[in-house]
């Protein structure tokens, strides 16, 4: 078995994820690798149902490697080791590679091949380009465990579809798993679930970079590592140009720094004088309320109140005893910075009677009276002791005098 620490050249982390279908379901299968100190840890195993949980796995601006394994893979072995239109052509006859990606295994003895549609994968890169989880490079069915060759001492690894057959050096069969069987492995110090076997090897496989797998989805890939730089590149260049901007900014600064204690003087000013002007405003604003408030008091016509009341009460029988008497009530109650609402031009009277007689001369007498217009009696009830609640409305002409 190959070490590997002395496997991996560079000092990078690699993101591979598998999408597939289990028992009707779909699943990204996915583990974050990375080399610390020259060799391999698995950093991050994680398993999501949709693009929008994947999320929460893959790091903002990390792109991913992404291999499927869906029931829209079709994957045969061919018992031969010829060109890559030979063995498309034995595998799948009539096969029109304008609508298909395929990917080849060789081993020395046979081929395996594995087909998708072009739509089908292009959906999946533009399904998660839309929650912002860019595709480095796409791989089909089992193929990549060719990089697990050199480092297993097992003759079987399961992935989570597929039983994988290792030879000498070589894989001898990749099948469908028939059973849900939960394994763990580990290899050089990496433990993983059997589930996570497939996106190891295409981790591995990133960083060896190997030939041993070819296809016409190598022009897809070329395509997708082409974006993928660009955009590095513009994401760089945009941090290099705020970088630019920000020193030019702190020379800026540095130059015109003489100026400096000369505007904090103008700007300590400029906030003595603003906060001036801010209590004066204020201070006039309170000035009006309390102007507002008065001429609303003044506008009630208290003048004249005395006068109704006075009048009111000299008519009053001795039999009739008055509760409250209240010349225009308040509409709502009295509320700080509020103007006063009163009921104009009203009269509210309450009280208890006990002759009724009285009580309607009395009544008589009050709509006889020169300032009032008309006399509402909202209320009157008699209770146990013969005593007669009530309450009157009195509504006042507007100016004063009986027509």
């Amino acid at each position: 078995m190959t070490a590997l620490s002395t496997y991996i050249p560079f000092s990078i982390s690699i993101l591979s994820v598998e999408y597939s279908t289990y028992d009707g379901a779909s699943s990204y299968i996915g583990l974050d690798v990375q080399q610390r100190k020259g060799e391999l840890d698995v950093n991050q195993i994680f398993t999501a149902q949709t693009t929008k949980e994947l999320t929460n796995f893959i790091p903002s601006q990390k792109s991913i490697h992404l291999v499927i394994t869906d029931d829209q893979v079709l994957s045969k072995e061919v018992q031969h080791t010829g060109t890559d239109n030979e063995i498309v052509s034995e595998a799948f006859p009539n096969l029109n590679l304008t609508d298909f990606y395929f990917q080849i295994l060789r081993t020395e003895d046979k081929s395996f091949i594995a087909v998708c549609r072009k739509a089908h994968i292009e959906d999946m890169i533009d399904t998660l380009k839309k929650d912002n989880i860019m595709t480095t490079s796409v791989s089909l069915g089992g193929l990549k465990s060719i990089a697990l060759v050199p480092y297993v001492a097992v003759e079987r690894l399961l992935s989570y579809t597929e039983e994988i057959h290792f030879g000498t050096n070589t894989i001898h069969t990749i099948l469908p798993k028939k059973e849900n069987i939960n394994e763990e492995y580990a290899i050089e110090g990496l433990t993983f679930p059997a589930t996570h076997t497939l996106p190891l090897a295409v981790a591995l496989d990133t960083f060896s970079v190997s030939d041993a797998i070819s296809g016409n989805i190598s022009s897809l890939n070329e395509e997708l590592t082409r974006k993928h730089k660009e955009s590095r590149f513009f994401k760089n260049a945009l941090q290099i140009g705020i970088g630019t901007i920000l020193i030019t900014l702190l020379i800026n600064f540095f130059v015109f720094n003489s100026n400096y204690k000369k505007w904090q003087g103008l700007q300590e000013e400029l906030q003595v004088y603003t906060t001036q002007k801010e209590q004066i405003t204020k201070k006039q604003s309170e000035v009006a309320t309390k102007e507002a408030l008065v001429q609303s008091i003044l506008t009630t016509g208290f003048s004249k109140s005395s006068l109704y009341i006075d009048q009111i009460i000299n008519i009053l029988p001795t039999s009739i005893r008055l509760t409250s008497l209240d010349y225009q009530p308040l509409l709502k109650p009295v509320r700080k910075n509020k103007f006063i609402e009163l009921q104009k031009n009203y009269i509210s009277i309450t009280g208890k009677s006990i002759d009724k007689e009285s009580f309607t001369i009395w009544l008589r007498t009050i709509e006889n009276l020169s300032f009032i217009d008309v006399v509402t009696i909202t209320k009157y009830g008699l209770d146990k002791q013969n005593t007669s609640d009530f309450e009157l409305t009195l509504t006042i002409k507007s100016n004063g005098t009986k027509n």
